[in-house]
């Protein structure tokens, strides 16, 4: 059975609803829960949810802190109005909350106490991990696991040994299955010793969780472990078995993997295609038996992408060896389409190096933007000399896309100094994601001297609607903190008039510079509204939405989840509703992890010209959740994603605002380059 999905947080009705397995609220107070503190005479207390959430929503709009707007939601009668005071805590993550949220956790209203767990996690405060541990225990197994979580995330060694102590006490696979997914964040080898009796029990919730946690960030001492979780019944475990092998890079996996390519387990064949590339180019020299390379070679041609691009990455590692592996691989390059052609095309340069002018040569004059873009792709792995004439020509591009391509193989010192006229001419570029992919080249070197050029694309960036600039150049200064112009820039950032840029530096000077917050006041990143409006978008988002997403492939449906994640629903339906999304490029397909749209530059850098805030909620990503990218905290706008597999590691990371209920098989044939056609939204009745 796949990573638990789909819980879904409502707030809106008597307490917070699960999308499955969520225990009703007991009617008395639970043993070892105690009774909720009583409400001091006079103190305001909110009614209802309803007459709560705009103050609380005002709040994590403007980053305030309002300890009577908190507390009068936290005494409220109304369990939901409770649960949403937890979470606005959580999101305001300020450390005034950590006794309210302490407190919370022990309401004797199992959804309140599913909330503040949640919360605890993403307020990002170590020291609340002692007031969760005694929620493993919880009674209720939604709280629970949203204890389990949270401790895992906070990452606190006490956490850890709170969770390694409760799996065998855990009474029942709901709990147990939590707690031995969340030991993944630790990684290392108590977490791993305690979890790997767990790899083949019976129970294939608790087989699943333990499997995750060895997998996700894989230790040497469970290759043995993982090796054996390729043959689990569960195709998402077995497949990240395959990956965790990919990562762990050892010769001897080639064959257990090799034979996974037989599996009728399609995100195993998947990952196991990904992590033979990965060992076969770790370990010069290792190879394939000629039926296994036959194999790959059948699924290069398959319909399925998450089949056919993986193999034709994997088949770089034999173009130069096998006659019939070149032969398909040049003939694909040369007359193939899509993104079939480009990965064909990349595979050949990272395989034969210059022998591989002719495709290169061809793909450099072809009319389609995206080919180009590969061919730059594709230069890294040349020799400099090599490289440098297909640079030349790449360089004068029209598209924004070839130049961002050209910028990003630009991965060592010598390759930017040797290209610095190239990356200084991107520094001016009219674009401004050319200009951050620039900042961020410029960063390989670690130069000092890079920070004045920097400084200055900096001051250029001023009337960017896009933010990207500043964002790059912060990071780099935070890197660079060590030279004495790195501070200048982020100040400079600080006095941007952009509220998510001044944040951003702001949250830099005081993690990285050392700052006095004092004398750094904090920017409100969204204005308020007003109660009146807040009701009203609230009462707009709630509505039973759902959007139809058409392709040349097929349709899908997703409902859109505005008790969730209103802020986030409301923004998706107004630029659908200007038909935003309509014929944008999908400009993103991993196999097997996601696919992402919602940029109409195709490049992975545009936007609506705007940013929402973030609405991180306790939904799970299952299969077909649909979540706002981000290129850090705040940075929502257009770009949204549909997984293609359970992916815990997203959890409470990024805004989960729909699910797919019809067509995930329509997703699961999207190829990288594909089009949206239209976006319709419309209530269900």
């Amino acid at each position: 059975m796949a990573p638990a999905r789909g819980r879904i947080l409502v707030f809106g009705a008597a307490l917070v609803a699960c999308a499955a397995g969520c225990t009703a609220p007991a009617p008395s107070v639970r043993p070892g829960v105690p009774a909720a503190q009583p409400t001091a005479p006079g103190a305001r207390v909110f009614a209802s949810l309803a007459e709560a959430e705009p103050e609380l929503m005002a709040l994590e709009d403007t980053r305030g802190f309002d300890a009577a707007t908190l507390q009068a939601a936290g005494r409220s009668p109304d369990a939901s109005a409770r649960a949403r005071a937890a979470l606005c805590l959580g999101r305001l993550a300020d450390d005034r909350g950590r006794s309210q949220l302490a407190a919370l956790l022990s309401d004797p209203d199992a959804s309140v106490r599913f909330a503040a767990a949640f919360a605890a996690g993403i307020s990002g405060d170590p020291s609340l991990s002692p007031e969760l541990a005694p929620r493993l225990a919880d009674a209720d197994h939604a709280a629970s696991a949203a204890a389990a979580r949270a401790l895992g995330r906070l990452a606190a060694p006490e956490g850890r040994d709170a969770l390694i102590a409760a799996v065998s006490a855990a009474a029942s696979p709901e709990p147990k299955a939590s707690i031995l997914q969340a030991l993944w964040r630790y990684a290392d080898s108590a977490s791993a010793l305690a979890v790997s009796p767990y790899q083949k029990d019976p129970d294939s919730k608790v087989r699943a969780a333990a499997i995750y946690a060895l997998a996700r960030k894989p230790q040497e001492s469970s290759l043995t472990l993982l090796t054996a979780a390729l043959e689990d019944g569960d195709p998402d475990s077995a497949a990240l078995a395959a990956r965790a092998l990919g990562v762990l890079g050892h010769k001897e996996s080639l064959e257990p993997l090799a034979a996974a390519l037989d599996s009728a387990k399609a995100p195993l064949v998947c990952n196991a295609l990904v992590a033979l590339e990965a060992i076969l180019e770790k370990n010069p020299g290792a190879s394939l038996s000629e039926a296994r390379k036959n194999r790959v070679l059948m699924l290069a041609g398959n319909a399925n992408p998450g089949f056919a691009v993986p193999a034709l990455v994997l088949l770089r590692q034999f173009v130069g060896t096998d006659r019939e592996a070149l032969r398909r691989v040049w003939a694909i390059a040369m007359t193939g389409e899509g993104r079939r052609r480009q990965i064909a095309l990349q595979s050949l340069v990272a395989a034969l190096k210059e022998h591989a002018k002719d495709p290169l040569d061809k793909a450099c004059e072809a009319s389609e933007t995206a080919l180009r873009a590969a061919a730059a792709d594709s230069l890294v792995y040349l020799p400099s000399a090599a490289a440098a004439p297909f640079r030349a020509r790449l360089a004068a591009d029209r598209e924004v896309s070839v130049r961002l391509a050209l910028l990003s193989g630009l991965k060592t010192p010598e390759a930017v100094r040797e290209n610095r006229s190239f990356v200084d001419r991107c520094l001016v570029d009219d674009n401004a994601g050319v200009r951050a992919a620039a900042v961020e080249a410029l960063a390989v070197t670690n130069d000092a001297g890079i920070l004045a050029a920097i400084a200055d694309a900096l001051a250029r960036s001023r009337a960017d609607r896009e933010p990207d600039v500043p964002i790059a150049a912060i990071a780099v200064a935070e890197k660079m903190r060590g030279e004495a112009a790195a501070r200048g820039i982020v100040e400079e950032a600080f006095r941007d008039p952009r509220a998510l840029v001044a944040r951003l530096a702001r949250r830099a000077l005081l993690r990285s510079f050392r700052a006095d917050a004092a004398a750094l006041p904090a920017p409100p990143p969204y204005p308020g509204k007003t109660p009146a409006e807040y009701a009203a978008l609230l009462a707009d988002a709630r509505k039973p939405w759902v959007a139809r997403i058409e392709t040349a492939r097929g349709a899908f449906v997703v409902r859109l989840l505005g008790a969730q994640a209103p802020l986030t629903v409301v923004n998706f339906l107004t630029l659908a509703r200007k038909q935003y999304f309509d014929g944008v490029p999908i400009h993103r397909v991993v196999p097997n992890f996601v696919v992402q749209d919602g940029d109409p530059t195709g490049t992975g850098n545009g936007g609506p010209g705007w940013e929402i805030r973030d609405e991180i909620n306790p939904v799970l990503y299952g299969r077909g959740t649909v979540g706002m990218a981000l290129s850090g905290p705040d940075t929502g706008g257009s770009q949204w994603f549909v997984t293609l597999s359970p992916q815990p590691h997203l959890d409470g990371t990024y805004t989960v605002f729909g699910q797919i209920i019809g067509g995930q098989e329509v997703v699961e044939r999207i190829e990288q380059g594909d089009r949206i056609l239209r976006v319709s939204v419309t209530e269900e009745p």
